[in-house]
């Protein structure tokens, strides 16, 4: 059977639905800092549809600076007390066994800031041996971070799955097909790709293959 060199894949989204852990560490820094926390439907359906942070903190009658918020977002968000919050998405291990019959390497890649937890997760979940690598990408006033680290690997073929437009322009830029998750971080019409899927175990992979 035909296999493709990579299967790029992004963490966040795709393999993990990380609702309950953007919320909780959102509503803890509206409550230390003085402010009213929307409901948690709300605050996903408005970053799923690229509401403004600043707007979303205005609705949350937040007593502190934007730059306040954004700080100790940044320090708290990737912390293993937020990190418990994850969910694994389903069908994930076996969606990733079976894609050893499609591509020579499945490599994560994640805009995530603190490695050491971000490996720890992975162990926990149980899902690092399913992945040939696992390439994490600083998202901190950092352009194209996906891309800068994919852009020097030698390929034929390759897919990119993701669900945000940073996994969407790195496809673009490598000039290679993109699988975008809609029940992610974003909407639907947010994203520009060749095909789209709610979830990854949804993919006919074989038959994305033996098109591209």
């Amino acid at each position: 059977m035909r296999k493709i060199d990579y299967i790029f894949l992004d963490l966040d989204g795709p393999i993990l639905d990380g609702k309950l852990r953007h919320y909780n560490c959102y509503r803890d820094i509206i409550l230390k800092d003085g402010g009213v926390p929307i409901d948690i439907d709300q605050y996903w359906n408005m970053k799923r549809a690229k509401i403004k942070r600043d707007i979303i903190l205005h609705q949350s009658q937040y007593q502190n600076t934007y730059e306040n918020f954004l700080q100790q977002w940044i320090d708290n968000i990737e912390k293993k007390e937020y990190l418990k919050f994850d969910e694994l998405k389903p069908y994930i291990s076996d969606t990733l066994s079976d894609w050893r019959d499609f591509a020579k390497s499945i490599v994560l890649v994640t805009m995530r800031n603190n490695h050491d937890n971000l490996l720890w997760q992975l162990h926990h979940f149980g899902i690092y041996n399913l992945l040939d690598n696992v390439i994490s990408c600083s998202n901190i006033k950092q352009e194209g971070g996906k891309y800068n680290e994919l852009k020097g690997l030698s390929f034929n073929t390759a897919i990119v799955i993701g669900d945000t437009e940073e996994d969407t322009i790195t496809a673009e830029k490598l000039g290679i097909k993109v699988i975008a998750i809609t029940n992610g971080l974003r909407e639907k019409k947010h994203l520009c790709a060749d095909y789209y899927f709610e979830e990854i175990y949804q993919i006919d992979m074989k038959q994305i293959i033996s098109v591209i």
